[in-house]
């Protein structure tokens, strides 16, 4: 094999092998792109380059090359590190929503402190780089794996601080027998079952489920989720348009199409209503919700597959919906304001005010999360907990700068082959830099032949 595409091969292989590696992390399986995915696979593959790296030019050097350790030079290490981190920072700055800075910045110096330290160890012995090699390594993984979700987990709780009052009033079953009727089980069975959703936002709100609007049920609540309610009698509109006005906060999620999976047949009571019922309160807040686009692929007892649709917000968090549409203002002069294409709207009533979201599928856990219960902050699919509980406690969302999320499946692939082909590019520059003798033939013990040519000189007699 030619020595360039030797040396090629050798600085090639570590990059792509730790560019695809770091994808198996989060951001397959949950769509989140977060870059200390890429800090164990980028270890492994700076301390494989730089030993493939060794060799190669060991090969090339023929008869010259000592059996000793080779001694890597800090500048072919910087190299290295360029081309293992660049990619998968091409791929993240393609395909996410926005730029995760502090986690970019992290891995970057993170990468540079596994080469500073592999460099210091280059030279020693095979026991040496090998014990060197699997503490890098396994420290990697226990830093991206277990310290930093510890950390962002603690930190998150300790901003919790205290939980407001929320009543829930709501038709879709996220607890109890409504809970257990879809998931097949008997309502003695179903007493007490929460769904993910309620058991992520309890800890940032104490929520209330109630069977009625009254002004009695509504006292001592600073918030309502209004969820895709059953019908509601005019009393009980009345009663929450004054709670409201009164100084009061509602979350409405209002669904023109509702395509929450429910195995009980249309015309059970006990099932959400399919479209929104709750024009007359709309109408009196002076706001239209439009009717969703119906999809072929689209279907009422569960997610269709072009159902469901990736929605990023200006603050950057996404919500994953479906059937979702926008809400129209009829009268400028009512105190509603759109936002995100319609998708929202705020409301001034009174000294109170109501945030509209014009669907309520993006709470369904299938739309947010992998798991049966919200343990694992990993494998959350969407924002839709920290969303939700911002807009109750009336707080802005804050997202972070550590992750970020694909933007879709197009930007995914774009952003993959930009990768690809920046780590070709940078390795095709390393391997034509490294071939230059003046770069490679350092890297070795010469000090030891200088002197034994000196000896071997001096052993010559005149």
């Amino acid at each position: 094999m030619p020595r360039t595409a030797l040396l090629l091969a050798a600085t090639l292989a570590p990059a792509i092998l730790s560019l695809l590696l770091g994808l198996t992390g989060t951001s397959l399986r949950t769509g989140r792109l977060d870059p200390l995915d890429w800090l164990w696979p980028g270890t492994a593959g700076i301390i494989l380059g730089a030993i493939l790296l060794t060799r190669a030019v060991r090969s090339g050097q023929g008869d010259r090359a000592e059996a000793a350790p080779a001694r890597l030079r800090w500048p072919t290490v910087a190299a290295l590190w360029v081309v293992v981190l660049l990619p998968p920072l091409c791929l993240i700055g393609l395909a996410s929503v926005r730029l995760p800075w502090a986690g970019m910045i992290a891995l970057a110096a993170g990468l540079a402190l596994v080469g500073s330290l592999w460099a210091l160890v280059a030279g020693r012995s095979r026991r040496v780089r090998l014990g060197s090699a699997l503490a890098l390594c396994a420290g990697a993984v226990l830093v991206a794996n277990w310290a930093v979700p510890a950390m962002r987990k603690a930190s998150q709780s300790a901003t919790a601080g205290d939980r407001p009052s929320v009543a829930l009033f709501s038709a879709l079953p996220l607890h109890d027998v409504a809970m257990g009727a879809v998931h097949g089980l008997p309502a003695m069975q179903s007493i007490g079952l929460r769904s993910p959703l309620l058991r992520a936002l309890d800890l940032h709100v104490a929520l209330h489920p109630l069977d009625a609007l009254n002004d009695q049920s509504l006292v001592g609540h600073e918030a309502v989720l209004l969820a895709q309610p059953r019908a509601m009698a005019p009393e009980e509109l009345v009663a929450l348009d004054r709670w409201v006005r009164a100084g009061g906060r509602a979350v409405v999620l209002a669904d023109p199409l509702l395509l929450w999976p429910d195995p009980r047949p249309l015309v059970h009571p006990g099932r959400p209503p399919l479209t929104s019922l709750l024009d007359p309160l709309l109408a009196h807040w002076g706001v239209r919700l439009e009717a969703a686009e119906f999809s072929a692929q689209s279907h009422g007892d569960g997610h269709g597959g072009e159902a469901s649709d990736r929605r990023s917000l200006a603050s950057g968090a996404l919500l994953q919906v479906a059937g979702a549409s926008r809400f129209v203002v009829r009268e400028p002069t009512a105190g509603c304001t759109p936002a995100e294409q319609g998708f929202l709207a705020t409301c001034r009533l009174g000294r109170g005010q109501a945030l509209l979201v014009a669907d309520a599928d993006w709470i369904d856990d299938r739309l947010w999360t992998l798991a049966s219960q919200d343990a694992d902050r990993a494998l959350r699919t969407s924002d839709a907990p920290d969303v939700l509980a911002a807009w109750l406690r009336n707080e802005p969302l804050s997202t972070g700068t550590f992750t970020s999320w694909v933007k879709d499946e197009a930007a995914l692939v774009r952003g993959l082959r930009f990768a690809l082909a920046a780590a070709l590019v940078l390795s095709l520059l390393l391997a034509l830099v490294v071939r230059n003798p003046r770069y490679s033939q350092p890297m070795f013990r010469t000090n030891t032949g200088h002197n034994e040519n000196i000896r071997k000189t001096e052993g010559i007699s005149p």
